[in-house]
């Protein structure tokens, strides 16, 4: 009697977290989870548990309940399971900016997951911002692209969504903005769709929860080109919906988005306390990327208002959570910041020193264009992706198109992978198997 009621309360839990109250969903798992005994149930809740707690910013408690689940499905010996946990651990991971860690956990969980399994698809798009997170964009864009596939393919509508916003945040990271609003809208049409099907509680729910975050990657794009209204209505919106679900890295994110636009428009007595507020949350729910973003933006209200030994100051501490976490596109910004201050200071010496990292950077993220051998992102312009991966600016495509004597009707290889194999003995293939 005691372990059905267990059961009928997690599936309460469901209930609830799917009517978008996850703060309830977690207090009655918790409950159910103390009284459940068989290693089946207690897995399942505590999957439920590692999901809710990320969402609500809380990803150390997500990790403890996502490592009971790594012991359980040992316990229970299924394969299955344990791909499922280690991809919650790698979620986690992610939440928690341990990039590192969360690839090793996708790869050890597709050892225990057959390809086209259930949630291969999750794992990739997993496993592709990861490698965001450490700024490897081929592979992260790779990983997109086959877990957009096998959306596709499954009619994973949820998959599709993530893996749209995902892709926005590339096309961003390289400057080229329309592409990643076309992505963000193409999200939204999907999850508009969603809205008007008749579908499982549990795709609706999940659909609706990611729309709060979907409206603060579409802002980003339109803040940098200057729609600052449009931008500040969509995390105003999200920001109502989040303070009501308790969504903290939405919160934070909005907050972030709030601070960047007043700091555009000059009025730094307004972007200062939101980025101070921003950092606060990001601390709190451990989002060091958001952490060393923010401090980004402190730093430049500062250097706008004079203050350049403060602006320093801050730059440099965000470059070192920059350099912990290993995410080389923050990196990139910070060193790209200290090199304009110090040039302003004329120091000759720490100005050069900023700008050959700078140049070592955009090699080891291959942000020189293949083909005209300028840097992708450093003005506004449109990439495109190459079936390798890598990207090259829109207006070097053509030049990449045209064939040449002896290679008539087919395309030219990749610049950058023709690079890499001939310093590599390995061949180009075998390196691409090793990503």
């Amino acid at each position: 009697m005691g372990q059905r009621l267990a059961r009928r309360e997690r599936e309460r839990g469901g209930r609830l977290y799917h009517q978008q109250r996850a703060e309830e969903a977690v207090e009655k798992w918790n409950h159910s989870l103390t009284k459940l005994r068989d290693p089946r149930d207690r897995f399942q809740v505590s999957g439920d548990l590692c999901r809710a707690l990320c969402e609500l910013g809380k990803s150390r408690e997500a990790l403890e309940h996502a490592g009971h689940q790594c012991g359980l499905a040992t316990e229970i010996g299924e394969p299955a399971m344990l791909a499922e946990a280690h991809l919650n651990m790698a979620l986690c991971n992610v939440r928690s900016c341990e990039f590192s860690k969360a690839v090793s956990y996708c790869r050890s969980a597709m050892q225990h997951q057959p390809e086209g399994g259930a949630i291969t698809g999750y794992l990739h798009l997993c496993l592709g911002d990861a490698f965001m997170g450490l700024s490897e964009l081929q592979k992260a864009w790779s990983n997109y692209m086959r877990a957009h596939a096998m959306a596709h393919n499954l009619a994973d509508r949820v998959l599709e969504v993530q893996v749209h916003a995902s892709m926005s945040h590339i096309y961003s990271a390289l400057n080229d903005h329309d592409s990643a609003i076309a992505c963000c809208h193409a999200a939204q049409q999907l999850s508009e769709d969603v809205g008007k099907q008749r579908v499982p509680p549990e795709v609706a729910g999940a659909v609706t929860r990611f729309r709060r975050r979907l409206a603060t990657i579409i802002a980003r794009p339109y803040r940098k080109i200057g729609r600052y209204n449009e931008a500040m209505d969509y995390c105003e919106d999200a920001m109502k919906v989040a303070l009501l679900h308790g969504d903290r890295p939405v919160q934070a994110e909005c907050l972030f988005s709030f601070a960047d636009i007043h700091r555009k428009r000059c009025d730094m007595e307004r972007a200062q306390p939101r980025y101070e507020s921003a950092y606060s949350i990001m601390t709190e729910i451990a989002d060091r990327l958001g952490q060393s973003r923010v401090l980004g933006g402190l730093a430049k209200v500062a250097a706008t208002t004079g203050q350049h030994d403060k602006a320093i100051e801050l730059n440099e501490k965000a470059l070192a959570i920059a350099q912990k976490i290993g995410n080389k596109m923050e990196m990139l910004r910070c060193h790209a910041r200290l090199q304009v201050l110090y040039d302003v200071k004329g120091d000759a010496t720490l100005t050069h020193r900023h700008e050959s990292v700078l140049r070592q950077l955009c090699d080891e993220m291959d942000l020189f264009c293949g083909v005209c051998d300028d840097v992708m992102g450093s003005t506004p312009e449109k990439v495109e992706p190459l079936q390798c991966g890598h990207f090259i600016h829109g207006r070097c495509v053509q030049h990449l198109a045209r064939s040449t004597l002896g290679r008539s009707g087919r395309p030219r290889p990749c610049p950058a992978c023709r690079r890499h194999a001939s310093q590599n003995p390995l061949q180009a293939p075998d390196v691409m198997a090793l990503t």
